[in-house]
């Protein structure tokens, strides 16, 4: 009796989860792009995360996600523009410059500019800094 209960207590569980995954917005923000990232089909990664996460974790996950994002695109700017070397090991660029160059490149892609062109323009925008 009690495994009975259990298992359709998990199979409703799953059901829950199997809703929220398949959602516009988590399949748009989320699953897309990170099984693309990894290199895996969007159902793998919704089983991986099934999974892991619990039935809260995973309704927090989403706002929690889009609080993150523009601060992991700061963090990817920082990487791909190499300022860990000028501004934190070279200091040929303020950390408030090299900052105010990340957060217009940031708020760039929030808005819809494509990663890569934001990127050159911010490298552009970097060099003429540089120069000056």
């Amino acid at each position: 009796m009690n495994s009975d209960i259990k298992e359709k207590s998990e199979s409703l569980m799953e059901l829950m989860k199997g809703r929220i995954l398949n959602s516009y917005k988590w399949q748009e923000d989320i699953i897309k792009p990170f099984s693309k990232e990894m290199g895996i089909t969007p159902k793998e990664l919704e089983k991986i995360l099934m999974r892991r996460l619990d039935m809260s974790s995973l309704e927090a996950l989403h706002p929690r996600f889009e609080s993150s994002r523009y601060s992991c695109i700061l963090n990817k700017i920082h990487s791909d523009l190499q300022i860990c070397w000028l501004s934190d090991v070279m200091e040929i660029i303020s950390k408030e410059d090299a900052d105010a160059i990340k957060d217009k490149i940031a708020k760039e892609v929030i808005n819809g500019k494509s990663y890569e062109d934001a990127i050159v323009d911010g490298k552009k925008e970097l060099i003429e800094y540089l120069m000056r």
